[in-house]
């Protein structure tokens, strides 16, 4: 009566940390009272409104099809690092117009021009990595990766030098601190999350990126001005503003509504800021995270590891010719489907993020011939449990990359929509070909060379931390993992995914 499935919820944490992302818990839920298809949650005092948890890709595909705005709360969250105008978080026709501005810059074709800039970023990380293989410390990976995934963002949308990996950067400090604002999704109450030094940081943070972002955009429109207005159409390695700006200063038919005439220079500056933080946002979020959990499994199975490295021998040569290969030939990434197959199962085990949209009075879920009412409620879309129901995926919690090889030599059947980590419908991310492209790049230029290992028990023991490897504060990990996905804004390996980084002696290099 006074708590609704608060202490349902609560008996959880008895078997897994309290920093646990909540699409893991809601896994743990569904388990514990067979849940189906659908359940309702009532959280109130910490929420305010009813949850309708989806577990099921079919009923999953109603809302992600359907043009319902995302829950109301989800601003509180994110549009401190995203900004208010990204397309994460506006509706109708100013999602459109952002969408539209970004689209060309982010289609494989043209993802594929740049690939000799994301090669060129890896080399550094490469460098990176030599160096922790030579003195042995132990380093947690993901704040690694996802400096070398901001730098590759901003060379794909910016055309920028950020240099975060080997300097500090304004931009990507910036940014960091004002990840470290979110607010924690456990207790969104206005009344519990109510913190004024929150409020001002979350500010400083956003007028910090805002700041570096439109110097770097308003050089670029001086540039073309200078150009004489006439774009001067470079043939490769144009960075997604580029064709913004192409869309904003040239339009054609189908985008009269991103003209000059139609916004005004400001608006069009803080459009493009607000996508840029986005896209680090979702860059920090997917591929870094992604690739710590690569290596993780990869680590745990030999086999499998195996079976990667022997694929980029056959594609590419040995590993000092890969990033010349990847160069000369960027349409060779498109020849790996047991690294492709990898990757999916990762992120079928590991989904970065989740998320939810808003009820209304005119939409009903359908389900089994039953209505189901959703004004006032939250509708959650749990990838993480759809990715992990043993029905869809028959030995749900195992690392079994053939399930996603092409017939015969897959696994399963893979059931329409059940694989969902970037979602689904017009709203699904911008950014997927350019996550998958990343990771691939990153995967041939390090697994030959570098054995990463998690070494969780010896950072542990580090910490005083109770019974290293198997506790953490008294509660054990999640999944038979102590690399459970911690709560940090998004989805995270637990304490950065701390490794040692071994060389490896390469036949034939």
């Amino acid at each position: 009566m006074w708590f609704g499935t608060i202490p349902a919820i609560a008996t959880l944490f008895k078997h897994c940390p309290r920093d646990t992302h909540p699409m893991a818990t809601m896994t743990l839920l569904h388990r514990k009272h067979q849940l189906g298809s659908i359940y309702f949650l009532d959280n109130w005092p910490a929420l305010s409104v009813r949850q309708l948890v989806i577990n099921d890709p079919a009923i999953a595909a109603q809302v992600s099809q359907s043009s319902l705005p995302k829950f109301f709360l989800y601003p509180k969250f994110i549009a401190h690092v995203t900004g208010k105008k990204s397309m994460i978080l506006t509706e109708g026709a100013e999602w459109r117009r952002a969408r539209t501005l970004f689209n060309p810059g982010f289609s494989l074709t043209h993802l594929m021009t740049l690939v000799p800039s994301i090669v060129d970023d890896t080399q550094i990380f490469h460098g990176i990595l030599s160096d922790l293989s030579e003195s042995q410390k132990i380093t947690p990976i993901d704040d690694l990766l996802a400096k070398l995934t901001v730098d590759i963002m901003a060379h794909i949308i910016l055309d920028h030098d950020l240099n975060s990996q080997t300097t500090d950067n304004e931009l990507v400090n910036a940014f960091k601190d004002a990840v470290y604002w979110t607010p924690n999704s456990k207790l969104i109450h206005p009344i519990f999350s109510l913190n004024l030094v929150r409020t001002f940081a979350q500010w400083y943070q956003a007028r910090r990126m805002d700041n570096y972002i439109r110097k770097v955009l308003q050089d670029r429109l001086a540039l073309r001005a200078k150009e004489g207005g006439e774009a001067k159409v470079k043939a490769f390695r144009r960075p997604a503003i580029d064709l913004a700006i192409d869309a904003y200063l040239l339009p054609d038919e189908s985008n009269k509504e991103l003209s000059a005439g139609s916004i005004n220079r400001e608006e069009f500056e803080q459009i493009c800021i607000d996508q840029m933080k986005t896209f680090l946002f979702a860059g920090h979020d997917t591929s870094s995270s992604t690739l710590c959990y690569i290596y993780h499994m990869l680590n745990l199975h030999p086999d499998s590891l195996a079976k990667v490295r022997r694929e980029h021998d056959e594609v590419f040569g040995t590993s000092s010719l890969a990033a010349e290969a990847i160069k000369a030939n960027p349409k060779l990434l498109n020849e790996l489907p047991y690294t492709t197959a990898v990757i999916k199962e990762t992120l079928r085990l590991f989904p970065p993020a989740n998320g939810s949209r808003g009820g209304s009075s005119s939409f009903t879920l359908k389900v089994d011939g039953v209505e189901y009412p959703t004004k006032d409620t939250m509708l959650w879309p749990n990838v993480h449990t759809m990715h992990r129901r043993a029905d869809l995926w028959p030995q749900p919690d195992d690392f079994i990359p053939e399930r996603f090889l092409p017939p015969p030599h897959n696994f399963q059947e893979v059931t329409k929509d059940a694989w969902r980590p970037f979602q689904k419908g017009p709203r699904a991310c911008i950014g997927q070909e350019l996550a998958i492209l990343d990771i691939k790049v990153i995967m041939v230029m390090t697994l030959r060379d570098f054995d990463i290992k998690a070494e969780y028990e010896e950072w542990d023991r580090a910490l005083g931390r109770e019974k290293p490897g198997e506790m953490l504060d008294g509660k054990r990990g999640m999944f038979g993992h102590r690399a459970y996905q911690q709560l940090k804004a998004t989805a995270k390996p637990a304490d950065g995914m701390p490794v040692r980084v071994t060389r490896r002696n390469n036949v034939g290099d």
